[in-house]
């Protein structure tokens, strides 16, 4: 069956095809992209209202520490207050009047507390100095009221007490608990308190509490109902309910309250955690250690995003209707076009290169106008190459011709050497020799390339006939590394650069000219310098040398043919280097890589020409 439905699709017209896979793009796609874009927004939405949470609590948490830290500089005032530091190192007891003294020293201390401190933050319900030597309350903000009876038998044994007095300086933030010392009803604060330590000797002098009402504390931010049963809760330090929307659960444990979630809440967790029904936000103060929970019901949170994700699934339906009816147009839109190319490329396939493809719209057209400049392309290509194939039997036949006259020179000079033989005339038979071999290494015909070993011998016959001109004008000597003997190199690359060296380095010098020929391989490539003790150059007609001028009859064109030959086989990474300086001799040298063998050539070669 599965043979036979891909048999008919084989079978099947171009517009059928493409109307089934546009069907099947767009369909699977949307089913794809529906249920994906459906997750994405429930995922999106539960992300944003989720961040939106963690946000809230970090700016609640925010506002209560900034709201905090004028609080906690205004702790150190006891201490920074002559008048009142004084009055903390009294002992009234050993006073001659004892309650005229308590008395003055508490309405001076009142004053500075309600005139110096209460007015310094609207967020303080009320400030206590309390003196630890006489165990009495130096001054406080409010007169009306004070337990009496607690401040005497239990407000010393608070266990807030004790943890100030134990800070030994360092300020306190108290959570949650009933305000028994200054309000009658003991409605539940939070406090800020600090043990007030004398500043030389160290000693504990007493402590100084603000206390904040949790109505107040309230007014550091507003309620953003998240979603209907979103809860909020601030817990202080020892995971007590500061802050609630129902009052009675403030100072209960928050465990009691939250749940059995929040007893796996700790400090390495992170902000956000969640079980089945619930999110759970949690957001700790660094200054107080509180914590602002957020807690999310997850029924809630979807129900909204259940009504969307449906309007999703509709709209996405529609869409599929009508794109599956767009597909028909544009299927019907490309094989139109496509039929006619066909027809114009089958006329290509018989032959005929002069055909134009005259499509201007859409894809089609610009694939269409892309042929026409490739046949365009095709036809100048082989016009170029009639061109060239003729132009190349014409050097053939002139490249066959010039072997004539080397050939022609050769035997007559191999007839002149063995006169001058006969004749006993070694001198002129050695020069002919030289020459004689000069002349059989131009002739050969093969190819660019020869060996290391046939240049050095070529180069050595080559200066034995410039030392029978220039009778002992110089000298020379060479250094070939017998290692690279048998390595490949292009022909005749020394030639000119000896030749610039005797006939312009060597022109005009009073003293004997030395030349120095050295070939030896370093760092993967062959090296070949020339370097002579010459008048030298300056440095405009080496710029002359480079581009192929003549310059006081420098050898230029082989010195630019040189360049050539070493760039069209081997690249722009080797090439000729000449230095040179009046008075100073020239140095030239040629780097072209190391060519052990004849596969090595020709793989050369077609790299750099093809």
């Amino acid at each position: 069956m599965w043979n036979s439905i891909k048999e008919r699709f084989r079978q099947s017209t171009l517009r059928a095809k493409l109307i089934l896979a546009f069907a099947c793009i767009i369909v699977i796609p949307f089913v794809i992209i529906g249920g994906t874009l459906s997750w994405l927004y429930m995922d999106s939405n539960q992300s944003m209202i989720v961040d939106a949470a963690v946000e809230n609590n970090k700016q609640i948490i925010r506002n209560i520490e900034t709201s905090l830290h004028p609080i906690l500089r205004l702790s150190m005032y006891p201490v920074q207050d002559k008048t009142l530091l004084q009055m903390m190192h009294k002992d009234y007891t050993a006073l001659p009047y004892p309650l005229y003294e308590r008395e003055l020293d508490y309405d001076t201390a009142g004053a500075i507390v309600k005139n110096n401190m209460l007015l310094y933050s609207d967020l303080i319900d009320s400030i206590v100095i309390y003196q630890t030597k006489n165990r009495i309350i130096i001054g406080r903000s409010n007169d009306d009221y004070m337990n009496h009876h607690y401040l005497e038998n239990g407000f010393s044994d608070e266990l807030f007490f004790k943890a100030i007095i134990n800070k030994n300086g360092e300020y306190m933030a108290v959570g949650v608990h009933p305000d028994k010392l200054m309000s009658p009803n003991a409605k539940p604060i939070v406090s800020i308190g600090r043990a007030i330590v004398d500043p030389y000797s160290r000693e504990v002098l007493g402590l100084i509490l603000l206390n904040i009402s949790v109505d107040k504390l309230k007014t550091l931010w507003g309620d953003i109902p998240f979603t209907e049963h979103t809860s909020f809760y601030l817990v202080d330090d020892y995971h007590r309910i500061i802050y609630s929307k129902n009052k009675n659960e403030i100072g209960q444990p928050a465990a009691d309250i939250i749940g059995d979630n929040y007893v796996q809440v700790s400090e390495d967790q992170p902000e956000t955690r969640q079980n089945r029904d619930h999110f759970m936000i949690v957001s700790t103060s660094g200054v107080t250690n509180w914590k602002a929970v957020t807690i999310i019901p997850k029924n809630e949170l979807f129900s909204f995003v259940n009504t969307i994700v449906r309007t999703i699934t509709i709209s996405l339906l529609v869409l599929l209707g009508l794109s599956i009816l767009t597909s028909i147009y544009i299927a019907t839109s490309i094989t139109r076009p496509l039929l006619n190319l066909h027809k114009k490329m089958k006329l290509v396939a018989q032959g005929n290169l002069d055909v134009t493809i005259d499509i201007q719209q859409g894809e089609v057209g610009k694939i269409s106008i892309t042929i026409d400049n490739m046949l365009q392309e095709i036809r100048r290509l082989i016009a170029k190459i009639y061109r060239e194939e003729q132009d190349k039997r014409k050097l053939e036949l002139l490249a066959l011709q010039s072997q004539i006259k080397p050939h022609f020179m050769y035997n007559t000079l191999n007839a002149i050497k063995w006169m001058a033989k006969i004749q006993g005339a070694s001198g002129i038979e050695e020069a002919l020799t030289a020459f004689s071999s000069v002349i059989r290494f131009t002739a050969k015909a093969e190819d660019d390339f020869v060996t290391v070993a046939e240049e050095a011998a070529f180069i050595r016959d080559y200066t034995k006939i410039l030392e029978f001109r220039y009778f002992n004008k110089f000298d020379v000597d060479f250094d070939f590394d017998s290692q690279v003997a048998s390595c490949y190199t292009l022909k005749f690359l020394l030639q000119p650069l000896i030749e610039n060296a005797v006939f312009h380095g060597f022109d005009g010098i009073a003293y004997k000219g030395h030349l120095s020929v050295r070939i030896h391989q370093e760092a993967g490539s062959l090296i070949m310098t020339v370097s002579d003790n010459g008048r030298g150059m300056e440095q405009t007609t080496q710029e002359l040398a480079s581009i192929g001028h003549s310059a006081n009859e420098l050898n230029s064109i082989g010195v630019k043919n040189i360049r050539k030959r070493i760039k069209l086989h081997f690249g722009d990474s080797c090439g000729l280097d000449i230095t040179s300086k009046p008075g100073d001799g020239t140095v030239a040298t040629v780097v072209v890589p190391i060519i052990r063998n004849r596969e090595e050539v020709n793989t050369n070669e077609n790299r750099h020409r093809g």
